[in-house]
């Protein structure tokens, strides 16, 4: 199981850092490629025009960011009369996109998918081999394979074995809650520091040692001790990472938990709706966060966040 490591420098594990897995530096920028090809027509040829039926708030999706015809995975975490859909992606960020912008989660194998390793990078193409969860193996087109997490991927428009609408949920449902078998998310205290960081499971070894797929595409060989179910809900304290460079944390309380989507109340006195991409938990509900938190701003809107709405 160990060759199921990324090798080379486009799906690497990150840096392993000292308040845990490294992200992304700029995680929450725009979701469109840096060279601008983000158009419906770099996208393939559109769909046939079908009726867009609204989806129920908690509902998992993959959106057209910003109509660009580049579809993102995320959930519903609002809907108003007038169809638009306030979605909340897996990298934290979120944006109102109507019925018509939204898919079913209904990507699986062999599904042609756009990777990238960090949100200023560029995408490569390739297919989906197996998905646990919010982990998906990949087989690049140059050959190379391996594991990642659903904020690094990307479909297009068009994209063959991709989800369309009216597409049904997948057959096979999740693994019980408070479960840490394979396909799992699992929360880990990370190098026995007292934060743990979600992850999903993806092999158990014979000596009990879990193989986990971190939300930021980072993978290791875990001692069972260590991971805990993800059992994060209202009332608990979380740690959200606002910013990479320096890092920033500001503590708060679940207020909401829909899918990955959490609606926190900060400690500040303001309000964030983001993904547990961004968040650590502390074992320790009394272990501070690192010194300079920002303020109560909505996350959505912190600097390097993306700027939609």
């Amino acid at each position: 199981m160990r060759g199921l490591i990324f090798t080379l420098p486009l799906l690497a594990a990150g840096c392993v850092g000292s308040s845990g897995p490294e992200l992304p530096p700029n995680v929450g920028a725009s979701h469109e490629s840096p060279t601008g090809g983000g158009g419906e027509s770099s996208a393939g040829p559109r769909e046939p025009a079908r009726p867009a039926e609204p989806m129920t708030v908690g509902t998992p999706v993959w959106a057209s960011f910003r109509d660009t015809g580049f579809y993102f995975q995320g959930v519903v975490v609002e809907r108003r009369d007038d169809g638009q859909h306030r979605v909340v992606y897996a990298d934290g960020g979120s944006e109102w996109v109507s019925a018509r912008s939204l898919r079913p989660d209904a990507l699986g194998a062999d599904a042609r998918v756009h990777v990238r390793s960090r949100y200023d990078g560029d995408f490569s193409e390739g297919q989906v081999g197996r998905r646990l969860g919010q982990a998906l193996y990949v087989r690049l087109a140059n050959g190379d394979e391996g594991w990642t997490a659903l904020p690094h991927v990307r479909f297009a428009a068009g994209d063959p074995d991709t989800p369309s609408l009216g597409d049904a949920p997948p057959a096979s449902p999740p693994p019980d809650a408070g479960s840490t078998a394979v396909g799992s998310t699992v929360l880990v205290n990370y190098q026995h520091q007292g934060l743990r960081f979600a992850g999903v499971v993806t092999a158990v070894r014979e000596d009990g040692r879990k193989h986990v797929v971190y939300l930021d595409g980072e993978t290791e060989w875990v001692d069972p001790v260590l991971v805990a179910p993800d059992d994060l809900d209202e009332g608990d304290v979380v740690h959200i990472r606002r910013r990479w460079d320096p890092p920033e944390w500001v503590r708060g309380h679940v207020r909401r938990r829909l899918g990955h989507a959490f609606q926190v109340e900060l400690d500040d006195g303001g309000m964030a709706w983001t993904s547990l991409f961004r968040l650590r938990a502390p074992e320790d509900d009394d272990a501070p966060t690192e010194p300079g938190e920002p303020d109560g701003e909505d996350h959505a809107e912190a600097p390097g966040a993306r700027d939609a709405g």
